[in-house]
């Protein structure tokens, strides 16, 4: 918060609220997503706040086909003044907000993927992809972390097909970042990492893979973790 002081400040995981929430400041206007305890806000919060309320589901094997039940039950939709929908990122959630808020242009800063880098440059140690210190991107298997991101390339579509739909404007990423397709590079001119990787979408079969074999195997041995987390 010494760094700025956002004009609404979401909150979307708790765990991060635990960790860093003293650091607000005191004018900020807060927003918290539903599943958050008056507790647990009170800990840091004594002013008024809102709440969003949605239920973000997750993406299922299957999901790929446009026409199966799995992926219809991950279309958007806002009812009832709760959304619906798979999205289950911090970004994700904030996106939608903005859109139900009624806001005219949507710039995202910061949302370079968890594969933004090969496995080999991760794992030379040439470059570190988490801000928060806990290993390859939070302690997950370097595949499983693609399964992520392809989650979050679908999800991302969906919304991008909503904000069309209801609001006829898209949302841009505006920093580097593995999701090209949404990445606009002449807002900030800024000039893409050439350790970046470029991003390519998983066959049935690698998806396949990545689904059942990293679902089960998806932490770095304890091992690993150290070695990442050093």
């Amino acid at each position: 918060m010494h760094i700025v002081k956002p004009d609404i400040h979401f909150w979307g995981s708790a765990k991060r609220w635990k960790k860093y929430g003293y650091l607000i400041d005191d004018n900020s206007n807060m927003m918290f997503q539903h599943n958050f305890s008056k507790k647990m806000i009170r800990k840091y919060w004594k002013g008024s706040y809102g709440v969003f309320n949605f239920e973000g589901r997750k993406w299922k094997y299957g999901s790929d086909d446009k026409s199966s039940y799995q992926y219809k039950r991950c279309c958007i939709r806002n009812k009832n003044k709760k959304v619906y929908g798979c999205f289950y990122d911090a970004v994700s959630k904030m996106l939608l907000w903005s859109y139900v808020q009624g806001a005219k242009e949507i710039n995202i800063v910061g949302n370079d993927g968890y594969t933004f880098y090969s496995k080999g440059t991760l794992e030379s140690g040439k470059e570190s992809q988490n801000c928060f210190g806990e290993g390859l991107t939070q302690g997950y298997i370097y595949e499983y972390n693609r399964k992520l991101d392809w989650d979050k390339y679908k999800t991302l579509r969906m919304i991008c097909k909503y904000g069309m739909k209801k609001h006829n404007f898209n949302f841009s990423i505006i920093t580097p970042t593995i999701f090209e397709e949404f990445y606009d590079s002449f807002i900030l001119n800024i000039k893409a990492d050439s350790n970046m990787q470029k991003w390519i979408e998983p066959s049935p079969k690698e998806y396949k893979n990545l689904y059942f074999d990293c679902l089960k195997n998806r932490k770095l041995e304890q091992g690993q973790f150290k070695k990442y987390n050093s």
